[in-house]
């Protein structure tokens, strides 16, 4: 490297959106949608920190249209998308609130290229003001081009529940010993995934004993959890009502077991309270969040099993005979 050249950086230059959507309901929210039903976690998700399922598209919701209903993977709670191709306004903050009270949304994204004050403080505040549990995001939809690059889409987040507010706005009762530990140590866990290059992926922490992550494919993700019981910590490939997956992977037992360079607990599919089909192959070893003195081997175990098991039964998932 030759020291006192200069670099020569091209201009980050803003694209007018509409030059790629002309049309929200017909362009934007199909290509949205698509993109949230990907293999790969979506630029929205990674920005908001949840893996997201659609569910529906254009749910009718009253006289009204939600443009994209859909839930968190991991917990189920609902949630509702509203787009636009133009500054925020009125009518699109009123119809956001509108669908989240008829389908009781626990989450409202609002997804425009501008958002005028009046509307960002509105979302300030009612992420102040409302129970845990209620997020609500503004998102500013950016197009970038460096010279005479491939444009690359930005969400920006302008307004988002603060995890410092939610936390601040519970009684000392509301989450026990446990429940802060646990959420304690998630969120070191995902701070440890910002800040380090790793297929995994950040989601926001909440007090439960698991962590869920994609591995790239829907009907598939992984799952970190503690076991305060058992005292043990587990890696887990979670299938979903999917018995041939499971079984194809378990023909190659052997092998993946030598990749992942330990013994697996295989469990066959089960039916599920919604009667659906649920399996998993399991990683677990001894750990108790109650000794914080071994948090820091904890998540170094978490992160280097989490990767070995998304390099090894991702690529493996994508290769499935049936699908």
């Amino acid at each position: 490297m030759m020291y006192g050249v200069m670099p020569d950086f091209a201009p980050l230059e803003s694209q007018d959106v509409r030059d790629y959507w002309q049309h929200e309901e017909r362009e934007f929210t199909p290509w949205l949608a698509t993109e949230i039903e990907g293999e790969d976690p979506s630029h929205l998700e990674n920005t908001l920190g949840l893996d997201l399922e659609v569910l529906e598209r254009e749910k009718s919701v009253g006289k009204y249209n939600v443009d994209i209903y859909g839930r968190v993977v991991d917990d189920s709670r609902t949630v509702v998308i509203e787009n636009q191709l133009s500054a925020s306004d009125h009518d699109h903050l009123g119809k956001a609130m509108a669908y989240a009270a008829g389908v009781d949304a626990d989450i409202i994204v609002w997804i425009a290229p501008r958002f005028n004050d009046e509307h960002k403080d509105a979302f300030q505040w009612l992420n102040s003001n409302s129970r845990e549990g209620i997020d609500l995001f503004a998102i500013r939809l950016e197009v970038w081009r460096i010279g005479d690059s491939e444009p690359a889409v930005r969400f920006n987040p302008v307004e988002e529940p603060s995890e410092w507010k939610e936390k601040a706005k519970r009684t000392s009762t509301e989450l026990s010993d446990r429940d802060k530990r646990r959420e304690e140590f998630w969120t070191e866990f995902r701070d440890r995934i910002d800040s380090r290059p790793t297929p995994l992926s950040a989601r926001k922490p909440r007090p439960h004993h698991y962590y869920s992550n994609p591995i790239g494919k829907a009907g598939f993700h992984m799952s970190f959890a503690v076991y305060a019981d058992e005292h043990e910590l587990s890696v887990t490939l979670i299938i979903e009502d999917d018995v041939e997956a499971y079984h194809e992977l378990e023909a190659e037992r052997d092998e993946i077991e030598a990749d992942i360079g330990d013994s697996l607990v295989w469990v066959e599919p089960e039916e599920t309270r919604s009667g659906k089909m649920r399996s998993r192959i399991e990683l677990r070893t001894d750990g108790n969040l109650e000794n914080r003195d071994a948090w820091d081997s904890y998540l170094d175990w978490f992160i280097e099993n989490g990767e070995k098991f998304h390099d090894t039964f991702g690529t493996r998932i994508q290769q499935l005979d049936h699908l």
